[in-house]
């Protein structure tokens, strides 16, 4: 009997709009698992709202996943397991986190997607990750196959494209993308830059001292273009900067995606 086709996600939710649109758009997927480890809770119904068709269940992280029931062989599932954006004050610890999610799903998945970069040297050497584990990995990579920097690389096309966006930004800019421009306030108490996200005094003191002047949009396409037009002009506002928006892509988001998929066995 033919085992069923399970894909494997772990992944961040800065990168949680990119992680709804690769599934939503893959139209051989026709199951999708959640397990959302973050407060929003948001995944689920973005990728029902981009396709109706799908089965989506969402489940907490209290979830026992030994209680998920095989779907048909002749459906693509896809097991997305999503980490909230705390983990990243410690490689050590999300590289751990991640980990311990991926042995978790091995058992269903034959081939996962980790959706991180390099994230501060907790990913950066994904032959070594793949030691650890029963399925082959995949990480979001470069078009040399080398991990990519973090979200912001992933979004901007790659190393050299990061690298050149940098340099070309004549004063210090604050960048934001979808997630960020939605949930920034959420975000900055997370990663501690605020102890109390509706007290803003103490943000808008660090952005003075690091001297920030412009707000920069990461801009994907994803999303609702115009509430996050909306809400990249509240930040700036409320931080004084002035806004610009920077085109991106979605390439190492598909390319990445792609290889993970053609490790499963049988058609992709």
């Amino acid at each position: 009997m033919t085992a069923p086709m399970v894909l494997g996600i772990v992944g961040c939710q800065v990168l949680e709009d990119e992680m709804a649109y690769i599934v939503a758009n893959d139209q051989e997927v026709r199951n999708v698992l959640i397990i959302d480890g973050t407060e929003q809770k948001t995944l689920a119904s973005k990728i029902q709202g981009l396709a109706p068709n799908k089965s989506v269940e969402c489940f907490d992280e209290t979830w026992d996943i030994k209680s998920f029931q095989l779907p048909s062989p002749s459906e693509l599932t896809v097991i997305i397991w999503l980490k909230p954006i705390e983990l990243h004050q410690s490689p050590p610890l999300l590289r751990e986190e991640v980990m311990k999610a991926i042995n978790s799903m091995e058992t269903y998945a034959q081939s996962v997607l980790i959706f991180y970069g390099d994230c501060g040297g907790a990913f950066r050497n994904p032959n070594k990750l793949s030691q650890e584990t029963r399925v082959p990995i995949t990480i979001l990579k470069d078009k040399d196959g080398s991990p990519i920097d973090d979200c912001y690389g992933t979004e901007l096309g790659g190393r050299d494209e990061y690298r050149q966006f940098l340099i070309d930004q004549r004063e210090p800019a604050y960048i934001l993308n979808t997630m960020w421009a939605a949930n920034w306030r959420h975000f900055m108490e997370e990663i501690q830059m605020l102890r109390d996200a509706n007290d803003l005094e103490e943000a808008k003191e660090v952005f003075k001292y690091m001297d920030y002047k412009t707000a920069i949009g990461l801009n994907t396409g994803l999303g609702n273009q115009v509430e996050f037009e909306r809400q990249l002009e509240d930040f700036a506002r409320i931080f004084e900067l002035k806004k610009e928006n920077h085109r991106c892509t979605l390439h190492i988001v598909d390319n990445s995606y792609h290889d993970a998929k053609a490790l499963l066995p049988g058609p992709s």
